[in-house]
Formats: structure tokens, sequence, C-alpha cells
């Protein structure tokens, strides 16, 4: 009985085995060589480097913070929908809830959602041309320690509306899904 274990145990590890060494080889010499697809002019032009030429990458696009009119925060991107040409519509604004439990989405349109590069402290208004402070002194901004590369999505959106109205608007649902 035992040697019948055996036997099939050394018999399964050899079929393993050959399996293995099957998938590793060389194609042989004798097979047809597979023609490759011709090249378009697409896959011939060189990488482009598309930071910094004004486009955003919808994946990053999703997570970024909205505030309302009085600088609070109404919630973040939960999605972004786009038309059959490829033009943003919408994007929904996951409102409510804790720690995105109870929370819901809601769509408001792209174009009504003002895009800012710069955080939100930076993009308070900044004091006015001449002001000198308390010292008499005229009043200089920091200067940047490193330039950094542009962003391929916005720092953050705020819109007209404030969380509770957002809150209180009807949720996106998704038919089909």
């Amino acid at each position: 009985m035992f040697k019948r274990h055996i036997a099939a145990t050394s018999l399964g590890f050899a079929l393993l085995t050959a399996t293995a060494i099957a998938q590793t080889s060389a194609p042989s010499p004798t097979a047809p060589a597979a023609t490759p697809a011709p090249a378009t002019d697409a896959m011939k032009a060189p990488a482009t480097n598309l930071a910094g030429q004004g486009k955003w990458r919808a994946t990053k696009l999703i997570g970024v913070d909205i505030y309302g009119p009085d600088d609070k925060k109404v919630g973040d991107i939960t999605e972004v929908l786009f038309d059959k040409t490829g033009k943003i519509e919408m994007v929904t604004v996951g409102v409510g809830g804790f720690l995105g439990l109870g929370s819901k989405d809601v769509a408001i349109p792209f174009e009504q959602v003002n895009w800012s590069d710069q955080p939100m402290a930076a993009a308070a208004p900044a004091p006015s041309a001449g002001g000198s402070s308390a010292s008499g002194t005229t009043a200089t901004a920091p200067a940047a320690s490193a330039q950094k590369a542009p962003a391929m999505y916005p720092d953050h959106g705020k819109i007209t509306m404030t969380k509770e109205q957002l809150t209180s608007a009807p949720a996106v649902t998704y038919s089909g899904s």
C-alpha cells in the first residue's frame, strides 16, 4: 500500500515538473514565427509628457476636496461622469455620513466647480500690493524652496452650495449597475 502512494506521488511530481519545464522552455526553431502587427503612427511616436499642459487625470480627480462658499469642506469627489464624446459633464461629491458610512453622492455640473491648483491656505486673498506690516516694512511672500512639477489634478474645488444644501439635495443613483 505504501509503495502505491510513493509511486503515485512520484508520477504526479514528474507530471508537474514536465508542465513547468514546458512553460519555461524557449520555442522550438521549427515553430512558425508570429507575424508582428504593423505599427501605427501613434505607436511609432515617442512618449508624450502631459504634465504642465493643462491636462488632468480622472483617477487623480477622485478624492479631491470640495469646499463651499464659506471655505468649509463639503465633501470630496467620488465619481467623474463623461458623455459619449469624452467631455466631463458632472462630478459626484460624497456628502454627509461619518468615515464613509451613511454618506450619499450628489451630482454637480462640472462647470459649476471653480478649480484651484493652490492649497486652501494659499488660496486665501493676498494682502494688497504695497501693503506694509506694523513695523513699516513691505510684506513679501517667502520664496519657494524648489520649483515643483505641475500636478495632473487640482488641489481643490469650490462650489456655491453649502454642506447643508448638498446634504438635502437628491442622491445620485446609477441604473444598471
